[in-house]
């Protein structure tokens, strides 16, 4: 019986753990020929979680390119990249994503449509091991929309759980301001349109979600926490990012 797979939403393959084979040999075959259909169909990770039970076909994922992404009391995950330069999400307690609310001087809002779905939403993504999350949203803006932006302040965040690998989600939502209107996307195999719309256009439209239509109009208005350099963050307890609230006369 072949070992079977899915593809996921990031043009990957995910192998079915409960086809795998406990016979070693019946095993490396079906795994040579997921990995050629791989390779041919251009996809970029190949996921593999082996139970413990089955943990003596680690020999074999790895004399085929895999290598260990990350281990749990009974389950041990590899990974086979087809480009080396392939990302592979890093798997912490949590992930960090970050969004951008930006509004141009006529007060529209940039928002952006990934393949796959049917509404709109704001432009941002993953935060890189390491990155600050102002880089990151800029960078993610950047990418999705081709418009460079300034960083303001964070509106807020959510907390999801579970997410990805079962762990939580931190997600924070930025204030930027756009240095310039034109779109250009640029990351063109994730962002199928972007575009500036009116509040009031975003909420009419029923293909937007609800907990967009509900995010948007709550922070269409507030300022958020602002970022900070303080004197005396140095040393081996340095904060990457630091961000506060205005003083309640507006002053910081």
């Amino acid at each position: 019986m072949p070992v079977n797979y899915t593809e996921d939403a990031f043009n990957g393959l995910i192998i079915d753990t409960n086809t795998i084979p406990t016979d070693s040999v019946e095993f490396g075959a079906s795994l040579t020929n997921i990995l050629a259909y791989s390779a041919e169909n251009n996809k970029g990770i190949t996921w593999l979680t082996l139970p413990i039970e089955k943990s003596h076909h680690v020999g074999r994922a790895t004399a085929l390119g895999f290598i260990y992404h990350c281990c749990q009391a009974h389950e041990l995950t590899l990974v086979h990249k087809n480009q080396p330069a392939q990302f592979v999400p890093f798997i912490p307690s949590h992930t960090v994503g970050a969004g951008a609310l930006i509004k141009n001087s006529a007060g529209e809002i940039l928002v952006v449509q990934e393949y796959g779905m049917t509404g709109y939403k704001l432009p941002g993504g993953h935060v890189e091991q390491g990155e600050r999350i102002e880089d990151a949203v800029l960078r993610e803006v950047l990418e999705e929309t081709g418009i460079k932006c300034e960083f303001v302040s964070v509106l807020g965040f959510s907390n999801k759980h579970p997410y990805k690998f079962g762990k939580s989600n931190l997600y924070f939502i930025c204030e930027l301001r756009p240095l310039h209107n034109h779109i250009q996307i640029l990351d063109t195999q994730e962002i199928l349109d972007a575009r500036w719309i009116s509040l009031a256009d975003f909420q009419r439209d029923a293909k937007n979600s609800a907990y967009n239509h509900e995010l948007f109009s709550a922070l269409f208005n507030l300022s958020g926490l602002q970022p900070q350099a303080l004197e005396n963050n140095k040393g081996a307890h340095k904060k990457l990012e630091i961000f506060f609230a205005n003083h309640k006369d507006g002053l910081l």
